[in-house]
């Protein structure tokens, strides 16, 4: 691969005593990332590709050079290693050194050892012996005492300089000590500087000023000139003080940079927000304002009120949108791509208009689809290939070709072809492979047909990302809201199983619906049930779902299963019948499955079951539909199949055997799968 232009800077020094000025070379290193980077002033708590590329040593970065391209927000680099000196004089060796320039790609590239013992890619190395310094230590300033002659000795040296005390730029009025074990009373228990908590800490008895070690190592700027946040340079302030941040308008308790003349105060964390961003909350960009106005607005992402007199997103086309910088900028919200100054993306159409009443699907590009809106109510067994619901009375789109049964719901054909969703920061793409087995995030079912991906983990089906952030459900009488919590403690309020786990954004966490006037929640699969479905083995009229008292203590009875059933739970019922369906004996777990799918049984140890995510064209496994008078009987429970999709398994011995759920598939996998 070709290596950049070298970029050459000259940073001149002056002096007051007539010395020779000294010029410095800086030199831009081969492009260390696929994508063109950009500079950048924030203060971002994560780790340099190119000092830490070989660690897990997380820090702040106080401005310098960052990827601005989709999943690509953890390329970051510190200022002094994407442009670091040609040649430096330090006081670990007593020779010049020289950078060493990588190959390309970074990752790939010749490791070395740094005289502290840990390895690095790029760094700087003495031309006479074998001395070597990474990017990180040849930062340091610290004298080290050591033998004139122990650089050619034949041991490595670990490097361990543990300051007793020592000179802080935030404070230079008194040394900070260092100090381990437990927090003096008097003391605050978090760092000054970057509010985190510690256990290894630098106190100053003094002026009772304590921070971390890592901010000891790796002190934040004392001024900073931002443009884009201020006309002015901002000071570090470094106490304790309770503020309001002009930035996002929520309090601060220490260290926060200002402007004496205008009175002008901001969080660290919010110098250098993004002026133009898109957000999974909204449809259009949003940007940033300074002073949204005296509009009562509330924020969409927390819900909260935005207070006008302080800084907020706000969208040009939609003006009852707002919100909160910080909630507009949390990593679980925003895809950290900085949009200003870059054209909108123009929406691809899904079909191509052919006449009044023909269209061309791009997921059925051979052949025309006709529009159907005069309510005819098609067979229980056709389903619509994105969703893989019933077509019902709805209008839908069918192939022109007699021989093919390909349709869809006219809604369903109107899916845009990328959209965002609040599971994930990062847009979604529609598949349109209609028998691809995935797990749906939000309803927490297996399934096929269309679906949404988002990065290589996160799939949803379509009817799921058609709902917002918020939901009036029929189970209670306030607004439901989406959260991720990392709380592993949430159950549901129906169903009472836990809320699923997922990993989200930065850790573990589990999705569901919230009220926020009350403790009342739904997991994904009870939130999201279908409202009204169509069953015409037990009722020739629409089912609906509904919800009894939870303070009521009474049970009914399953048209389906005959046994007792708690309307607590939910429940599918006919308003002119009156019939009764446990929410199971409607939706099984394959339900969602197109017929004629195969699917893929994992198995660990021969014993553990899973369905496998993906396209599976030939399997002992088929999903069947099972609605004809004769069903099948379940191969494990011995019961007959009252769901309309069923798995057909074909034996590795010979023959055929039905199974009506899950359940009784892995409760069997020893006996039909293991070998």
């Amino acid at each position: 691969m070709e290596v950049n232009k070298i970029t050459v800077e000259k940073e001149k020094s002056h002096h007051d005593d007539g010395r020779k000025q000294i010029s410095l070379e800086r030199v831009e290193l081969p492009q260390l990332h696929e994508h063109p980077l950009i500079p950048f002033n924030r203060f971002v708590l994560t780790r340099c590709k190119a000092c830490n590329l070989l660690s897990d040593d997380y820090g702040y970065i106080y401005g310098g050079y960052r990827c601005n391209e989709l999943g690509c927000e953890e390329i970051m680099f510190h200022k002094e290693c994407f442009k670091p000196l040609k040649e430096i004089n330090h006081s670990f060796h007593p020779n010049p050194l020289k950078l060493i320039i990588p190959t390309l790609p970074l990752h790939n590239s010749q490791s070395h050892t740094c005289f502290c013992g840990y390895s690095f890619k790029a760094g700087y190395c003495c031309k006479k012996c074998d001395f070597k310094l990474d990017l990180k230590c040849a930062r340091r300033s610290n004298t080290l005492a050591l033998p004139v002659n122990s650089y050619g000795h034949e041991h490595l040296f670990k490097i361990r300089v543990d300051i007793k005390s020592a000179y802080h730029t935030s404070h230079p009025q008194h040394p900070l000590k260092s100090r381990r074990g437990q927090v003096p009373d008097y003391a605050d228990k978090k760092c000054l500087l970057c509010e985190k908590g510690f256990r290894q800490f630098h106190l100053c008895d003094v002026c009772n000023y304590s921070i971390c070690s890592a901010c000891m190592r790796n002190p934040p700027p004392l001024n900073i000139q931002c443009l884009k946040t201020h006309e002015h340079q901002l000071h570090l302030f470094s106490r304790l003080i309770d503020f309001t941040c002009n930035a996002c308008g929520t309090q601060g308790s220490r260290s926060p940079y200002l402007c004496l003349p205008c009175n002008f105060i901001i969080h660290r964390e919010c110098i250098d927000l993004p002026r133009v961003i898109s957000i999974n909350r909204h449809d259009h960009r949003i940007s940033y304002t300074p002073h949204l106005g005296l509009r009562k607005l509330k924020c969409r992402v927390c819900r909260k009120e935005v207070d006008g007199f302080y800084g907020a997103y706000t969208c040009s086309k939609c003006p009852s949108f707002a919100a909160h910088a910080r909630c507009a900028t949390r990593r679980d919200v925003w895809d950290m791509v900085e949009r200003e100054g870059t054209p909108e993306e123009e929406e691809i159409a899904p079909y191509e208009v052919i006449d009044d009443n023909t269209i061309r699907h791009f997921s059925h590009d051979h052949h025309n689809l006709q529009i159907n809106k005069d309510g005819m109510i098609l067979s229980e067994n056709t389903l619509c290939k994105a969703c893989v619901f019933q077509i019902g009375s709805e209008p839908f789109f069918i192939c022109k070709q007699q021989q093919c049964d390909f349709i869809l719901h006219e809604k369903c054909a109107n899916l845009p072809r990328k959209k965002r969703h609040m599971c994930n920061n990062l847009p979604f793409t529609l598949r349109t492979d209609s028998h691809f087995t995935f797990y749906c995030r939000c309803c927490l079912q297996h399934s096929t047909g269309f679906r949404y991906e988002s990065g290589p983990n996160v799939i949803i089906d379509v009817r799921c990302a058609s709902i917002s952030d918020s939901l009036k459900h029929e189970s209670h009488p306030h607004i439901l809201y989406y959260y991720e919590s990392t709380s592993k403690d949430r159950r549901c309020s129906r169903c009472d199983e836990e809320c699923c786990i997922f990993f989200g954004c930065d850790e573990e966490c589990c999705i569901f619906f919230g009220c926020d006037e009350c403790d009342y929640i739904l997991d994904g699969k009870c939130a999201l049930l279908p409202e009204k479905v169509k069953k015409n083995r037990y009722d020739d009229h629409p089912l609906f779902l509904s919800y009894g008292d939870m303070n009521v203590d009474e049970k009914y009875w399953c048209e389906a299963c005959e046994t007792k059933l708690d309307p607590k739970e939910g429940f599918y019922t006919c308003n002119d019948c009156g019939v009764v369906l446990h929410v199971s004996c409607v939706f099984g777990d394959f339900s969602y499955f197109m017929p004629g799918s195969y699917i893929s049984i994992g198995t660990i140890s021969g014993y553990y079951g899973y369905i496998e995510k993906g396209l599976a064209t030939r399997s002992n496994e088929e999903v069947v539909s099972s609605t004809s008078i004769c069903r099948p009987v379940c191969y494990v429970c011995h019961s007959r199949c009252k769901l309309p999709s069923v798995l057909k398994v074909s034996k590795d011995g010979g023959g055929v055997v039905y199974i009506c759920s899950l359940k009784c598939c892995y409760s069997c996998i020893a006996y039909i799968y293991r070998p």
